[in-house]
């Protein structure tokens, strides 16, 4: 008479096999989960520098994106009334550094009424695993992800 099913030393081998694969894989997953927060924190910062632009153009008054090289670092989206007034802040992961913040005088990215950037420049953002991802400002204001 032959028995259907698994043996315990089967199962403890199938089982074996399956936790090695998750651990082989851990590390893998783990720099993917990085470089997915790289490409996240560009996309925000590239959406509030849009945001910063449009609410320019449409409010007629100045609006600009402050980068802070600093602990833990942040921008914030500011409007330029008689004071500057923080509309937005935002910490990046802290596995995200500024790497570059070339041709901003005072780390701000400012937009005019017409829409166009007082300065043109590049932001760079690296994570711990030393990719990057870089976001140009053009004198247009157009701004884009490389």
């Amino acid at each position: 008479m032959q028995r259907a099913g698994f043996t315990i030393f089967e199962v403890t081998v199938v089982v074996g096999i399956v936790v090695l694969v998750i651990i082989s894989s851990l590390p893998a997953i783990r720099t993917a989960q990085i470089n997915s927060t790289l490409k996240r924190e560009g996309r925000s910062l590239l959406s509030d520098l849009r945001l910063a632009q449009q609410l320019t153009l449409g409010e007629q008054t100045t609006h600009l994106v402050k980068l802070f090289n600093t602990t833990p670092q942040k921008y914030q989206l500011i409007a330029r009334l008689a004071s500057d007034t923080i509309i937005k802040e935002h910490e990046l992961n802290n596995k995200i550094t500024w790497q570059d913040m070339g041709g901003f005088t005072n780390n701000e990215i400012i937009f005019t009424i017409s829409g166009s950037a007082v300065e043109a420049g590049t932001i760079v953002l690296q994570n711990t695993n030393g990719l990057t991802t870089s976001l140009e400002v053009k004198p247009s204001g157009y701004v884009k992800v490389n």
